[in-house]
């Protein structure tokens, strides 16, 4: 997955990571400038991301959740991965994203 960063001309101290999804959709989640929270997005075929510190710890958090409540059967079990992109200001921050075994149709 390749994620496209930019910052917000709004908010300068925000940016936004989203990617091209093969379903035609182009999730995007926020994350501010020295938050301790992350940002995410789910997108309509069961693929989600999580931009921020211990993005991946949230992911496998939100997953469980969702699971445990019934959500997310019909996309089978999900492959998490993580990467960091380059923050606008300088420095990386963490990125971490899960793909379903099989996608929901758009």
């Amino acid at each position: 997955m390749e994620f496209i960063v930019r910052k917000l001309a709004s908010r300068p101290d925000t940016m936004l990571v989203r990617y091209d999804c093969a379903c035609g959709c182009k999730p995007n989640a926020e994350y501010k400038q020295g938050s301790d929270e992350v940002g995410s997005e789910h997108c309509c075929c069961g693929n989600v991301h999580f931009v921020g510190p211990n993005a991946k710890e949230h992911l496998e958090t939100d997953l469980s959740e969702r699971k445990a409540q019934g959500e997310d059967s019909d996309v089978g079990e999900y492959t998490i991965s993580e990467t960091k992109v380059d923050a606008p200001w300088g420095g990386t921050i963490p990125v971490a994203y899960a793909i379903p075994s099989a996608a929901r149709e758009h």
